[in-house]
């Protein structure tokens, strides 16, 4: 009697069913510890020239990152103006809300997603109510960098701030929306694939740029990083004044946390789909 052969699929081996799966995480992981986090401590001038190889993602994580302090600056009544995008990264320009949500939308907003994304990619029912957040959120971000067209430098003079080719950054939210709009029609397996890639490379985001979390000297526009700015919430010191061990501390604890929220989300993942 002869056998009956299934038929092959390609995505089956990065599928949440077999070791292929298993490795693929993991090596994903692997890969951008090593990118983003041991080349940089040990050959910092070499290891900026990867992060050009890898800047789609990075600029990804920026988006995540920006547009969480914007919506924590909304959550927290506060306001979100607009969000930008340029070679040198992104910047979301708010006013009042919970400084340290603020801050925190952006430190860990990006891992919260990231393990959130790697948490429901193991639910076949939700992955399309997933992709769907996820489009609206890409939709969003679109939005919020449209909308000074919108707004009149008489009612908000900080409109000066904003220039016409920060619309170039909307290459990166249509892409984005068209690429979830197509993954919609894909398979089950490849949707499952999707978010679990982009949800290792949320959480990791937070170490795609040395100046995110771990610069302790003031950035080129004079301002200080995100990390800094938290410890010196949560100390007597001014942002200026931080000595720099406090600052190693705060910024440790940060990294914890985005270490700790990526291996919930993949200590997940790596079960048996529901």
């Amino acid at each position: 009697m002869a056998s009956q052969q299934m038929p092959f699929d390609p995505v089956h081996g990065a599928s949440n069913r077999g070791l292929g799966h298993r490795r693929m995480l993991l090596s994903l992981m692997a890969v951008f510890f090593l990118l983003w986090i041991v080349l940089p401590l040990l050959l910092p001038a070499q290891a900026y020239l990867l992060y050009w190889l890898t800047a789609p993602l990075r600029y990804l994580g920026v988006f995540v990152h920006e547009m969480g302090h914007g919506l924590a600056s909304l959550l927290s009544g506060g306001s979100f103006y607009w969000f930008q995008m340029d070679g040198d990264g992104g910047a979301a320009i708010t006013s009042g809300g919970w400084q340290s949500l603020v801050l925190l939308g952006g430190l860990l907003g990006p891992a919260v997603s990231g393990s959130i994304l790697l948490m429901v990619s193991t639910r076949a029912e939700k992955l399309r109510i997933a992709y769907l957040i996820l489009l609206l959120f890409f939709v969003c971000g679109a939005y919020y960098m449209i909308k000074p067209l919108f707004m009149s430098s008489s009612t908000y003079p900080i409109l000066a701030q904003w220039h016409a080719t920060h619309l170039l950054g909307l290459i990166l939210p249509v892409s984005l929306i068209l690429m979830t709009v197509m993954l919609m029609r894909a398979s089950d397996a490849w949707q499952r694939l999707v978010l679990q890639c982009l949800g290792i490379v949320m959480c990791y985001s937070a170490f795609s740029d040395t100046s995110y979390i771990f610069q302790y000297e003031a950035l080129r526009n004079g301002m200080y990083s995100d990390a800094r700015e938290f410890a010196a919430l949560f100390s007597p010191f001014s942002v200026q004044g931080l000595p720099w061990l406090v600052f190693v501390f705060f910024a440790a604890l940060i990294a914890v946390l985005n270490f700790a929220l990526l291996g919930l989300g993949v200590g997940r993942a790596l079960r048996k789909p529901a």
